[in-house]
Formats: C-alpha cells, structure tokens, sequence
C-alpha cells in the first residue's frame, strides 16, 4: 500500500486532451445512463413522479437504485469497449480494508468539518461585502427525507449497495484513473475531486450550489486519497457508503426524536 509515482506529470497535449474528453464523456453518459434507467424503472412502476409524498419510499429507494446502476454500466461500459481493465485499481480484499474505509469515513468528516468552517467564513465575507446573504446547498434526498423520515431508512442499503460503488467506479475508477495518467497523481486527484463535486450539482435541492459543490469536493479529496493509497476501488467504495449511510441514520434519529445536534 503506497501512493505510486509520478505525482506530477503532465502527459503530451493530444494525451491530456483526450484523457480529459473520455474522463468528461464518462461522466455525462453516467448521468444520462442514470436518467434513462430511472425513466424506465418509473414506466415499469407505472409512477410518474418522483415526489416522496406521492411514492412509497421503499418504491422511490428503488427507483434511485436503479438510476445509479446506469453509473456502473457507464464506468464498466467504458473499460470493457477500451478493453482497458488496468485503469480502475481492483485486488482481492484484505481485512485491513475494513479500517482503511473506516479512516476515509473520519477523514471525510474532519474535512467536512473543515469545509463547513470554510464555507461559513466564505458566506460572512459574502454578506458583508457584498450584501450576499448564503445558504448552504440542501441534498434533496435529505430535504425529502425530513417530511417522510422512513425513506432514510430505506436509503441506507441504497447507499451501501449502490450509490458507494458506482459513484467511485465513476469518478475514482474511471475519471481519476484517466486523469492520473495524462497529469500525474496528485493532479488526477484534485482535478477528478473537483469533477465529482460538481456533479454534485444535480443533487442539490435548495441553497447555494457552490457551498454543496465544496464540500462534495473536499468528500472527494479524501476517497481518492485512499483509493490511490489501498490500490483498492473496494475501499473508497465502503467509507463512500458507509459515509452516507451515517447520513441517512442521522437524520432519521433527528427527525424522529426532534433532538439537535450539539453544538
């Protein structure tokens, strides 16, 4: 286990430039493939929305999981037409794995800590300069979440079965793999960090887009760190959904008991 050089590298220009187009192409065919997966499962459901209050939440759970299937088909898809399979670091898994997940779920969380304070100093900027008042990005499963809270419960397996391991196959796999070859490692890194925080935007129900952005950004930093660090798409995947599984239990707690948070 060890981070592997170049660091930084920067390949020939033709190089950089079709890695950055497949690394852009992957990603917009992860989307599209999700959409068009998501559209076909609400057909066969005969659901026409995707409004909580109108979908039962084990049917709207469902339905997200199926959307995120179109990210591995688009991640796989692109490998296996590449015939490419080096690209995406994969080896059998270790019992050590379990707690490096473990440490990229505490490093995701100092950074959005970190992050959160970042954004907070940002916003006060923003409001006494420019009379800008921010609004932290909302998830808008989150946001749906706190007035039908059983649809948290339902996510937790989602997260862990899909949204971890298609999310890092896409971005860690194939868009960090792409980018380290044409710029090096910790180029690839940051650039596929910033790539899947602004993929991010999609997911934003309410509030500042580039607050949610930052801190999707910084959750990114961390998995690919680890990923590069295990040579292991399984570990980034784990912390990724276990990450957002304590997410989801969380919120379930809060909104059924009306506790708060400690400040």
């Amino acid at each position: 286990m060890a981070f592997t050089p170049p660091y930084v590298s920067v390949a020939d220009g033709r190089t950089v430039v079709t890695s950055v187009v497949r690394a852009l192409a992957v990603v917009a065919a992860a989307f599209i493939l999700a959409a068009l997966f998501g559209q076909l499962g609400m057909a066969a459901f005969g659901v026409d929305t995707l409004d909580p209050s109108q979908v039962a939440p084990g049917l709207y759970a469902a339905l997200n999981a199926l959307a995120f299937v179109g990210f591995i088909v688009a991640a796989l898809g692109f490998v296996v037409v590449r015939d490419d399979r080096s690209l995406i670091h994969v080896r059998s898994p270790t019992p050590g794995d379990v707690g490096w997940a473990l440490v990229g779920v505490v490093g995701i969380f100092v950074g959005a800590m970190v992050m959160g304070v970042v954004v907070e100093v940002l916003s006060y900027l923003a409001d006494a300069l420019f009379g800008v008042v921010v609004e932290t990005g909302q998830n808008s499963i989150i946001t749906q979440g706190r007035s039908n809270p059983q649809l948290f419960l339902w996510m937790v397996p989602v997260a862990l079965l899909f949204v971890g391991p298609a999310e890092e196959l896409v971005f860690r796999g194939v868009v960090q793999g792409l980018l380290r070859r044409s710029f090096g490692l910790v180029p690839g890194l940051v650039l596929a960090s910033a790539l899947f925080g602004v993929g991010h935007y999609f997911a934003i129900s309410s509030g500042s887009a580039w607050t949610y952005i930052l801190v999707a950004g910084s959750l990114g930093l961390v998995l690919g760190a680890i990923y590069e660090y295990t040579e292991s798409i399984a570990v980034p995947a784990l912390a990724h959904g276990l990450w957002n599984a304590g997410l989801f239990v969380l919120n379930y707690y809060l909104v059924t008991t009306g506790a708060e948070l400690p400040v």
